[in-house]
């Protein structure tokens, strides 16, 4: 049995931040080369500006 990581090395692993959100494809989830309003460079679907 392994022993559960630290917390710290959690954290340092991170994701991208949320800011990142608003340029996700909701067709197929692709992210965007620009901030909305802007067209899936992908598969075209409009992103709209929130």
């Amino acid at each position: 049995m392994t022993s559960p990581r630290p917390a710290r090395a959690a954290q340092e692993e991170g994701g991208d931040d949320a800011c990142w959100l608003r340029r996700v494809c909701p067709a197929c989830g692709r992210i965007a080369d620009e901030d909305p309003p802007t067209r899936c460079p992908a598969c075209g679907e409009e992103l709209p500006a929130e």
